[in-house]
């Protein structure tokens, strides 16, 4: 069994013990933290420890994402299980989430989403999305690494840049952002580049016209969406079309 020494280490290996839970293997590290897939009692969790710089430069900002966890309780998001607070580490446990995220489909498995697939995975993101809304937080990062699939599960993780929604700094519209540029690369994953010249998304991917406006008013190249009731409205018309156009 391997112990924590006193002094500070920057990644721990398979088999160390943090608060008890071991350590099986690293998931990640980010900006603020370092991601740890661990056990305890046979369960698996995920341990995000906190960077010591971090808390010291940024303060309260790091623990932003705990306080969010806390407050909310929706099944495709982690909840927070336990915090490990002590002078070696801080850091909380969350729920483990299986799957694979789409960075690791896309760019690992090279997986070609199915218009299908896109439109099952963004009406799931839309209402996550709407679910925090609802609650003024904004996530602010809806990228590839943190989103998770398993079959017909989608999963937003990584809440270390989410905030409470306040009118001039954070606001909803950061979030259709995010999602117009995640559901692009799932749109893309099919794309074969026929043309060395290089084009804009809007002439290179086959798309309908709703899909395209759609796309451009998340991104904000047309007007932009103001409220997710629009995005999840316009979102379920386009492909309640789709499936209408596939009987």
């Amino acid at each position: 069994m391997v112990m924590i020494p006193f002094f500070r280490i920057n990644i721990y290996p398979p088999g160390c013990l943090l608060g008890g839970y071991k350590v099986i293997r690293l998931i990640g590290e980010g900006r603020f933290g370092i991601c740890y897939l661990v056990n305890l009692d046979g369960k698996k969790y995920i341990l995000k420890e906190i960077k010591p710089k971090a808390i010291k430069k940024s303060g309260n900002k790091i623990i932003f994402e705990q306080e969010i966890l806390s407050s909310i309780d929706h099944s495709s998001i982690p909840r927070i299980i336990d915090t490990i607070k002590n002078d070696n580490i801080y850091a909380y446990i969350l729920e483990y989430k299986k799957g694979k995220t789409i960075e690791d489909m896309i760019f690992g498995d090279n997986h070609i989403f199915t218009n299908a697939e896109i439109y099952k995975i963004g009406i799931k993101l839309i209402g996550i999305i709407k679910y925090l809304h609802e609650r003024n937080i904004v996530h602010r990062d809806i990228r590839l690494p943190n989103v998770i699939i398993d079959e017909e599960d989608v999963y937003l993780i990584d809440f270390g840049l989410a905030r409470l929604v306040n009118n001039e700094r954070y606001t909803p519209s950061v979030d259709f952002s995010y999602l117009g540029h995640l559901l692009l690369y799932l749109y893309y994953s099919s794309f074969k580049k026929t043309n060395k010249k290089s084009k804009p998304w809007y002439d290179e991917l086959e798309l309908t016209e709703k899909e395209m406006i759609f796309l451009k008013k998340l991104i904000g190249i047309q007007e932009r969406y103001k409220s997710v009731i629009d995005v999840e409205y316009d979102f379920h018309q386009i492909s309640k079309n789709y499936l209408q156009n596939m009987l």
